[in-house]
C-alpha cells in the first residue's frame, strides 16, 4: 500500500502542503479515484500517470515517484 501523504510530502518543499494538497488531490480525481489515506500499488501508479501528464516539477516529481514504486514494489 502506498500512503497519500507520500505524494504530499514529494511537492511539499516546492509547493507548500496546501499547495501539494491541491496539485495532489486534483490528479486523484482526474485518475478517477476517490481519496482515501492509502492506494493500491496500480492506483500510485495511475497517480503517478496522471501527474506525469502535467507540465515542468510536477512531471519530473512524478516520474520520481513512478520510479520508487517499481523499484520498492510497494
Amino acid at each position: 500500500m502506498v500512503l497519500l501523504e507520500r505524494f504530499y510530502n514529494a511537492y511539499s518543499q516546492s509547493l507548500g502542503i496546501e499547495g501539494s494538497q491541491k496539485v495532489v488531490n486534483e490528479a486523484v480525481a482526474e485518475a478517477g479515484l476517490e481519496i482515501k489515506k492509502e492506494y493500491s500499488r496500480e492506483e500510485a501508479l495511475k497517480l503517478c500517470e496522471v501527474l506525469k501528464s502535467k507540465s515542468g516539477f510536477v512531471k519530473i516529481i512524478a516520474g520520481f515517484l513512478m520510479a520508487r514504486l517499481i523499484i520498492d514494489k510497494t
